[in-house]
């Protein structure tokens, strides 16, 4: 399982097996252009394979004017 800390949410979830990291954000039901993953301290790609057993943290970004 890979367990995933949303920020601005509070929640935590677990999602199983090894995965894209845009499939992650997608099965999430969050959008890809306004998320970023990040792993051990630093951004992941999109693209980026997340094996089964990590821990990352997933951060909605928001702009505004």
């Amino acid at each position: 399982m890979i367990s995933v800390n949303i920020l601005g949410e509070n929640t935590k979830r677990e999602i199983t097996g090894r995965k894209k990291g845009i499939e992650i954000i997608r099965e999430l039901g969050f959008s890809i252009d306004s998320t970023i993953i990040i792993k051990d301290g630093k951004p992941l790609p999109e693209d980026e394979i997340i094996e089964d057993g990590s821990q990352i943290t997933i951060i909605k970004s928001f702009s505004g004017g």
